[in-house]
């Protein structure tokens, strides 16, 4: 007689703050379950740390941050922990040296990537648009010129804003608006 399928041990999410603490690799969250994270592309890299450059310069002397990959940002109603390639934190207060989480995101960007590009559409997309801080989810393709924005609109709900080729891409929330030249340069 076969034995029974062993149902996987699911991490709450104070096992999983320890557990990622102290693994080498990075680890995202969802619902109890963990997915360990892959590396980047050149490529994926160059266009992070573009627009990184460009919101910290257009930010400076506001109270916002930028950060790049390492930090996670907590999508409480989801019971998630991802992190994205890109946050903007705009808060009057700063965040601990030591924090590790951001529980209130302004701006969210995921570079697409083959192997993400299916959950960053579907699953984040659902778990960030619950965040209550939260004014823009950016996607950014890797292999043509095409960002994505999705923008929270008052009691509207949600608009996606498509930009191509020579255009501007309007980050709302920053108050910016970038080429796509200077995003994919």
């Amino acid at each position: 007689m076969p034995s029974p399928a062993r149902k996987p041990h699911l991490l709450s999410s104070a096992e999983y703050l320890a557990f990622d603490a102290s693994a080498e690799l990075k680890h995202e969250y969802v619902d109890g379950e963990i997915h360990a994270m892959t590396g980047t592309t050149v490529k994926h890299n160059r266009i992070s740390l573009n627009l990184a450059l460009a919101f910290r310069q257009h930010l400076a002397g506001r109270p916002c941050e930028t950060f790049i990959a390492d930090l996670k940002v907590h999508a409480a109603a989801a019971n998630a922990f991802y992190y994205p390639d890109l946050v903007v934190r705009c808060q009057p207060q700063p965040l601990a040296d030591e924090q590790r989480v951001i529980d209130d995101p302004t701006l969210i960007v995921e570079v697409l990537s083959p192997s993400t590009e299916a959950t960053d559409r579907r699953e984040k997309l659902a778990a960030y648009r619950r965040i209550p801080s939260l004014q823009e989810y950016v996607l950014v393709a890797q292999d043509e010129r095409s960002v994505e924005i999705y923008r929270r609109e008052g009691d509207i709900g949600w608009r996606y804003l498509p930009f191509t080729d020579d255009d501007c891409a309007e980050f709302a929330s920053l108050g910016l608006l970038l080429p796509l030249a200077t995003i994919y340069a």
